[in-house]
């Protein structure tokens, strides 16, 4: 890591996924089998993306809560083996940490199911603490935490530039909306997008840009399509369309994670927008040849 890499700090969840490789995805009511894959692995939304940001560099710092059980020290040792500064993380004697239990199909789709545990308990008081301690270029957040600890460590940034990602969206968006005004880049998918505005989802490039339009935001919006790769928008300008990698997929998930953490991660080496984009989408593209949502070491060679 070398003395200029950027500063990074993620506030958000550790859990531990329970990852199962399925013959289909399980419709309601339905029992399916297993292709005899599975894979215990560190996980969560915001401790993935401290990875992704880590493993290229970043001096990253993350906010956030595990039980006082064996899956919180295996989730911290994770990111203390890539030099993530977890020393703001908390421990709750009375709390789990988070399980994640994650279901792909031979295409690499997937469906996950999150028990929160430690997660849900992070508070505003411990977020703006540790985010005005940290003084990142650039903090990045999620929504597997309270909304509350969140809209704490954007009012707690401090001239940071502060990217979220809308995920998972809640039932009542108001909150996440009220968050807009603090946030320089806003990193949703086609699904959250239509949620935030309360549209179906865009299927295509006019519905996506109707839907930013109808969102009001002056920062950035970078709409991640999947395999299709992203659409950036900045200001007044024209969308631009930035092409996803072609690879053979195999687990999709923690793809999102990836590109989060190297958006934030290039960010906060100076990169432009649109150069942290075409970053982001190679690096997301190539992790998804991978089993597992937590990015591998070797990231970086890509």
């Amino acid at each position: 890591m070398s003395a200029a890499s950027g500063r990074v700090c993620v506030v958000g969840s550790f859990n531990e996924d329970t990852t199962l490789g399925v013959v289909a995805l399980p419709r309601p009511g339905e029992t399916t089998l297993t292709r005899g894959t599975r894979l215990v692995s560190p996980g969560g939304k915001g401790a993935n993306q401290a990875a992704a940001a880590a493993v290229l560099g970043a001096r990253v710092s993350m906010v956030g809560a595990v039980g006082d059980d064996e899956p919180g020290e295996r989730a911290l040792a994770a990111l203390t083996d890539l030099d993530v500064d977890v020393s703001p993380v908390a421990r709750r004697d009375d709390l789990g940490t988070g399980i994640a239990v994650i279901t792909v199909d031979a295409e690499g789709e997937n469906t996950i199911v999150v028990d929160p545990g430690a997660n849900a308990s992070l508070t505003a008081s411990e977020v703006e603490a540790a985010v005005a301690a940290a003084r990142p270029d650039v903090l990045l957040l999620q929504l597997e935490v309270p909304v509350d600890a969140v809209a704490a460590a954007v009012a707690a940034a401090h001239g940071a530039r502060v990217v979220l990602n809308p995920a998972p969206m809640p039932a009542d968006p108001t909150p996440v909306r009220e968050l807009l005004a603090g946030v320089d880049v806003l990193v949703p998918n086609r699904s959250e997008l239509g949620r935030l505005v309360g549209r179906p989802e865009p299927t295509d490039p006019t519905g996506v840009a109707v839907c930013v339009a109808a969102l009001g935001h002056h920062g950035s919006v970078v709409v991640t399509l999947g395999a299709a790769g992203a659409l950036c928008f900045q200001g007044d300008d024209a969308p631009v369309a930035v092409p996803g990698v072609p690879t053979e997929a195999t687990d999709a998930s923690g793809a999102g994670d990836v590109f989060c953490g190297t958006l934030a991660q290039q960010l906060a080496d100076g990169a432009d927008l649109l150069e942290a984009v075409r970053r982001a989408n190679a690096l997301a593209a190539a992790h998804t040849v991978h089993a597992g949502a937590r990015v591998r070491a070797d990231l970086a060679a890509h």
